[in-house]
């Protein structure tokens, strides 16, 4: 779970706003509201866009055979058990299109700090994909990390 403290909600708020003011066509992720809609009050938009948990990609998505369901969610919990809380520094934004380009993501890019707990989470993860013939989320091993909270989507590329 991702948490983001207030401070911070307000500085996203208004970088949503001018986002919204520059891309047409944006939707609040999850609830498929418009942004330019929920961009006209700012508690709302605080509220609908910032004011619930987010989740970090440690892999991609991948189908997985019926009879491996049991063995990956056992590996994956027992490799990611002892993970501790830590603070991550959002300093960079992208714009993200999922491989079938189907759907664009709005990022937050995690360049320093939770960094290298990040990496140990995907490393892990890789490790159990590697095991039930998986395709990983970083074959080579860098991270040019992508393993984000999403706000905003799009439908396409753009």
């Amino acid at each position: 779970m991702v948490r983001i403290p207030p401070t911070p909600k307000k500085e996203l708020t208004q970088f949503l706003k001018r986002v919204s003011s520059l891309v047409p066509g944006l939707n609040a992720i999850d609830v498929d509201i418009p942004l330019e809609v929920l961009c006209r009050d700012d508690l709302k938009l605080e509220q609908v866009s910032l004011g619930r948990e987010f989740h970090i990609s440690l892999g991609r998505t991948v189908p997985i055979r019926v009879h491996q369901i049991e063995s990956v969610v056992a590996m994956l919990r027992q490799k990611l058990q002892f993970q501790r809380r830590y603070l991550i520094d959002f300093s960079e934004w992208e714009v993200f299109v999922i491989d079938d380009c189907t759907r664009s993501f709005l990022l937050v890019e995690v360049r320093k700090e939770g960094l290298a707990e990040i990496k140990k989470q995907i490393q892990a993860v890789n490790e159990v994909y590697k095991l039930h013939n998986l395709p990983e989320f970083y074959k080579d091993g860098t991270i040019v990390l992508r393993s984000t909270p999403s706000y905003i989507d799009s439908l396409g590329n753009g």
